[in-house]
């Protein structure tokens, strides 16, 4: 077990969180690591403090200073391109992990010789000082990528960051796997899914191994996502997780997952833009995405949810309400001032 290891750490104005970042990285107990930072255009001194970490590190690195501000998905796309590791991470470059976070996803994926591997995490709440598990793996017949998406349709198993992921390099790009650089929010999910639906082995750690941190002054995509209007953030987020289910649909032949994606997945993200308009008191919005429901396809999709009538009763009723009594589901919805 000693291949090289890329781990890539996009970064823009991270001065205050990259240098325990790089420490978490640096001080892992895998010995072939290969440690790429790529800077988003920093105005800070971000690019100085991490050169002076890790020209001190003893570990093998590059700094890649991009020219133009591409957002996290570019530079995560730039730093693949630039590593030589037969196996990629990608990290934030304001969170930490365990000292045996890589060292259990290489030897997982050797072990198993799978295209990818994710173990489990925790939050840390900074400023409260307190930790949070994220959901543990149960007791689930995993292994293959058809029972990793059911475990998923079963919200057994989160599949929305990368973070908590090892990818097989050769695996990324015989799959032609980017991060889309045209949104700003909802890329992990898009890649994550498509990687996940086109693999042929996949397997998990169920460690929280990995630690993402949330704190009051953290400039990251946060402070993005609330600069953005609410309907580019819906649009942006529907765009992406589309374009991951037409990919599970193209890749799996597995009914229940594809009658899940048709008739769950699509409709609860009409339902979530719809309440989003209806919150924010946009009748405009409201109006522009309920006048879909007037054609057959859609209104088929949005009834197929009494399939899982059983399992989400709420999401049924919802698309109910909105096909045939959209001004009543606008009212209930909207936000009293």
């Amino acid at each position: 077990m000693n291949n090289l290891i890329s781990v890539i750490v996009p970064t823009y104005n991270g001065e205050k969180f990259i240098a325990q970042t790089l420490e978490s990285i640096i001080n892992q107990d895998y010995e072939n690591l290969e440690i790429l930072v790529v800077d988003d255009v920093s105005t800070d001194n971000t690019v100085s403090l991490a050169r002076g970490i890790l020209e001190n590190s003893g570990r093998k690195f590059q700094i890649i200073q991009r020219t133009v501000n591409g957002h996290q998905s570019a530079s995560r796309n730039t730093g693949l391109e630039a590593s030589n590791g037969e196996y990629v991470i990608f990290f934030d470059h304001d969170d930490l992990a365990e000292k045996n976070f890589v060292s259990s996803l290489v030897r997982e994926a050797e072990e198993k010789n799978a295209d990818l591997v994710f173990c489990g995490f925790r939050y840390f709440y900074k400023n409260e000082n307190r930790y949070e598990n994220d959901l543990t793996l149960p007791e689930y017949p995993l292994g293959s990528p058809e029972n990793y998406l059911r475990a998923w349709a079963d919200k057994k198993i989160n599949l929305w960051s990368v973070w908590n992921f090892i990818f097989r390099k050769n695996f990324i790009i015989e799959n032609h796997l980017k991060f889309p650089e045209d949104i700003y929010i909802g890329e992990d999910v898009e890649f994550i899914h498509k990687a996940v639906s086109r693999s042929s082995n996949i397997s998990h750690i169920n460690k929280a191994l990995y630690i993402h941190v949330y704190h009051a002054s953290q400039q990251s995509k946060a402070d993005l996502i609330n600069r953005m209007n609410y309907k580019n953030l819906a649009q942006q987020y529907f765009l992406a997780y589309r374009r991951a289910l037409c990919c599970i649909i193209k890749h799996t032949s597995d009914k229940f997952i594809r009658n899940y994606v048709i008739s769950h997945c699509f409709a609860e993200q009409f339902v979530n833009q719809c309440t989003l308009a209806a919150q924010a008191g946009d009748r405009v919005f409201y109006d522009s995405k309920t006048k879909y429901f007037k054609h057959k396809k859609v209104r088929k999709i949005m009834l197929s949810t009494v399939k899982f009538i059983f399992k989400e009763p709420e999401l049924f009723f919802k698309s109910l309400m909105i096909v045939y009594v959209p001004n009543l589901y606008y009212l209930m919805r909207k936000k009293r001032k």
